[in-house]
């Protein structure tokens, strides 16, 4: 009976994993890339968050002040994040803050930056460089990996926290240009259900160098507008977008890893009196990892109690915010 009632959950369980491999994740498995980036150095202090439990923690021999005027200073890339956020929410409407894990990029050589500085930090000036929001295959295998993990451990009776919920989708983005409007409108790939059409303005861009870690992270707060859907039978898209994600929640936050799929495509304004083929773009594959506030409405109400000069929990959020952005970069293969 004890067999046959692990042959049923196996039954029930298989699926379900699946479900929570991405395709970029089975690409990756079957066909392995090198792991060609630079190594990095540990550090001889630093011990993983479960390496030691809390129970277990030696007590320190004496007591010790925070600092001579008895507080805890905060740190200075979150008070910078935290300034971030708080100056460019203002009081829009139908905000978007996302944090992306990628690469600062040199746009003369291709190759990663290098700056003179051995711990993360906030750039006032990013000329020069582009932010790839992309990782490799075995990157994105890996962190598809280690959210399943902690999506069961989440699960387990003993567990204390707030659980982990997630959800695959796969959906096609057709980008249009409308009145000078870049408009997008998301559909389901497999019914061809409208999800959304909007058009997003850049806010603004926050990029944090991390040089102890394989990637670095980008801030960015757009602002969304819901549309009208445009007359597709008019108008060809300017580019498509195929989406395989797999969102992963815990709190106000999603944890998105996407593989996005842009086939060959045509670029640029088309010149009535051009001879020859269009310019194309050629196709283009990107693995991303992105966490998104998906309820921004929690930080708009801690920005409000700071206005007023009200207890709040603004730096709590971001503290928290950042934190899950260096933990997952961190954790990059």
């Amino acid at each position: 009976m004890d067999n046959l009632n692990q042959r049923k959950r196996q039954r029930t369980e298989t699926p379900e994993i699946q479900r929570r491999v991405s395709a970029a994740s089975l690409s990756a498995i079957v066909n392995p890339e090198p792991n060609n980036a630079p190594s990095f150095n540990p550090s001889p202090t630093f011990q993983p968050y479960n390496s030691i439990p809390l129970e277990t923690r030696p007590q320190s021999p004496v007591r010790l002040e925070q600092n001579i005027f008895g507080t805890r200073p905060a740190e200075d890339i979150v008070r910078v994040v935290a300034d971030f956020v708080f100056t460019h929410m203002k009081d829009r409407t139908n905000i978007e803050i996302e944090g992306k894990l990628g690469r600062l990029v040199d746009k003369k050589t291709g190759q990663r930056i290098s700056l003179p500085v051995v711990s993360e930090t906030a750039l006032a000036d990013d000329r020069g460089m582009r932010f790839e929001s992309d990782m490799t295959l075995q990157q994105h295998a890996m962190f598809n990996k280690l959210l399943n993990q902690r999506v069961d451990e989440t699960r387990r009776p003993e567990f204390r926290g707030s659980r982990i919920v997630y959800k695959h989708t796969r959906e096609v983005d057709h980008f249009y240009r409308l009145d000078g409007t870049r408009i997008r409108v998301t559909k389901d790939k497999e019914s061809g259900e409208v999800i959304s059409v909007i058009t997003k303005n850049k806010v603004a861009d926050l990029n944090i160098y991390s040089p102890r870690t394989k990637l670095d992270i980008r801030i960015t707060i757009n602002e969304e507008q819901t549309l009208e859907m445009p007359d597709t039978e008019a108008h060809k898209p300017i580019l498509v977008r195929h989406k395989d994600r797999l969102s992963y929640k815990q709190d106000i936050w999603s944890f998105d890893l996407t593989q996005v799929i842009s086939p060959e495509h045509e670029v640029g304004p088309v010149n009535p009196y051009a001879t020859g083929p269009p310019k194309t773009a050629p196709a283009v594959t990107t693995h991303e990892l992105e966490l998104e506030v998906a309820q921004p409405e929690v930080w708009f109400a801690e920005r409000a109690k700071v206005a007023a000069n009200k207890p709040n929990n603004f730096h709590e959020i971001t503290h928290i915010f950042l934190g899950n952005l260096k933990a997952l970069a961190k954790r990059a293969i």
